[in-house]
């Protein structure tokens, strides 16, 4: 009998030379470049390095230069409260884009504890609400739902999903609906089609969100995206 245990997941985005304008992740994000460093920053600071860790909610831009680079998420990685805006990491860090092709958990744990500012189990009714959303983010999970799910008033509820994820109910479901389009449109659905079934209204709203998470828009995006790879933070276990 196998016992599945929900997990955050990891997204790596392998894209080929150009510009990121200005947006803001929802997820803990590390960008590798491939032969020459990169350039993150906003209207007042600049990071240049060969691997960059960048903070959700924080604006900035990119310049992805000759060879192209990995731009890693890593879901559920809350970083500490001081981790500066964007900041460049060790030469070890390069390696992290090889670890989620070889699905190699051990090493890709060993990452993201370095980036969490805790090791407190993620709480397994939030992680249940979690898989549901990368499932199916058609779906359309209420506050009303997680609250049921987590037995806890509907305020305490949004609380804890934040804490234990690191961001808030609203954004995981535009990040995970985003993710499941991502997939879909790379593998090949149309763009318009892939938001649809990920619960955008429709191809212009896909548009937007698209820009506001990743400074192109899909078209550009898929245009210059030459692999898409999303795998849990930890493997199933199986009794």
């Amino acid at each position: 009998m196998s016992s599945v245990a929900p997990a955050f997941r990891n997204h790596k985005f392998s894209f080929d030379k150009g510009e990121l304008g200005m947006h803001e992740n929802l997820m803990t994000c590390v960008i590798v470049g491939r032969r020459e460093p990169l350039l993150v920053g906003d209207d007042s600071d600049q990071t240049e390095a060969h691997a960059i860790c960048i903070k959700p909610d924080v604006p900035h831009r990119v310049v992805i230069q000759e060879g192209g680079a990995e731009i890693v998420y890593l879901d559920g990685v809350k970083l500490d409260e001081n981790a500066p805006k964007f900041g460049d990491l060790p030469d070890v860090w390069q390696n992290l884009p090889q670890a989620i092709e070889a699905r190699d958990h051990i090493a890709l744990a060993g990452y993201r504890q370095t980036l969490n500012r805790d090791d407190i189990p993620s709480d397994a009714g939030v992680m249940r609400i979690v898989e549901r959303l990368y499932k199916d983010p058609f779906e359309r999970l209420s506050q009303l739902d997680l609250a049921q799910e987590l037995q806890l008033e509907r305020t305490l509820a949004m609380r804890h999903f934040k804490s234990t994820t690191g961001q808030t109910f609203r954004k995981f479901k535009i990040w995970a609906a985003m993710m499941y389009a991502v997939d879909a449109a790379f593998n090949g659905e149309k763009i318009g089609l892939a938001g649809i079934q990920a619960g955008f209204s429709d191809a212009a709203h896909m548009t937007r969100t698209a820009a506001t998470l990743f400074g192109i828009t899909p078209t550009q995006g898929l245009s210059g995206l030459s692999a898409f790879t999303s795998i849990e933070a930890h493997p199933h276990s199986a009794s």
